[in-house]
């Protein structure tokens, strides 16, 4: 396992409590065969992604002050979609820190995205809990770096929930489209979402995937289609 001393510096952050970190990095399957090493981080990965939005979302409002809310709400998706934060917990080492189950690590898990999307998730949301917003901010927009740069690559990416959104909202406002994801099946290291997507309460789309982002993808996607977009 990398030093963890190590990738605290390319964070930029020295845990004070360094349990959070040790939460941050624990994949379930890990915490199902060792039980006594405590939670693993599912909750931080939920914390972390609302703290991350927010801090995107202010950088972004800063960034562009005359774009509007569609366009906005486009390169916010490209900066926190699950490629992009699987590429950046790469760069910060989590792989290698990532403390796995047996199987999980037997079969690839390391270079899962989606373990790696959580990872940063939950880092982020340590960050949070141990040292505030403001160091969270700091530590995130550094480990980002110019955010023209990846918006630069990813604005040309498929991106279904920003192109659904911008079909929908002219006509139903901002606030027209739901998901509703459950976890319907797999082994922790082969999980399996289902998502729907409703329009003004009609189900429009329906996918699955490896992670709740990509079921929810697939789900608009699929609406896209049914839409004629």
């Amino acid at each position: 396992m990398d030093s963890l001393a190590d990738l605290q510096a390319r964070l930029g952050h020295t845990f004070a409590n360094p349990a959070l970190l040790a939460e941050a990095l624990a994949h379930p399957s890990y915490t199902n065969e060792h039980p006594e090493a405590g939670p693993s981080n599912q909750r931080l990965e939920f914390l972390g992604d609302a703290v991350l939005q927010l801090v995107l979302t202010e950088a972004l409002y800063s960034l562009y002050p005359a774009e509007p809310e569609g366009p906005l709400s486009r390169r916010r998706s490209v900066l926190a979609n699950g490629r992009t934060l699987a590429g950046l917990a790469s760069t910060l080492g989590l792989d290698a820190a990532l403390r796995l189950g047996a199987s999980e690590d037997s079969t690839g898990g390391r270079a899962r995205s989606s373990n790696l999307e959580d990872a940063f998730e939950a880092l982020v949301g340590a960050i949070y809990l141990d040292a505030g917003l403001e160091k969270t901010r700091a530590c995130l927009l550094a480990i980002y770096g110019p955010l023209e740069t990846h918006l630069a690559t990813g604005l040309g990416l498929d991106n279904p929930k920003g192109r659904l959104q911008e079909r929908v909202q002219p006509l139903h406002g901002n606030t027209a489209l739901r998901y509703e994801s459950t976890h319907i099946s797999g082994a922790d290291h082969a999980k399996e979402y289902s998502s729907r997507v409703f329009l003004l309460d009609r189900l429009v789309g329906e996918g699955r995937g490896s992670s709740k982002k990509n079921a929810e993808e697939a789900a608009a996607r699929a609406a896209l289609d049914q839409l004629g977009v």
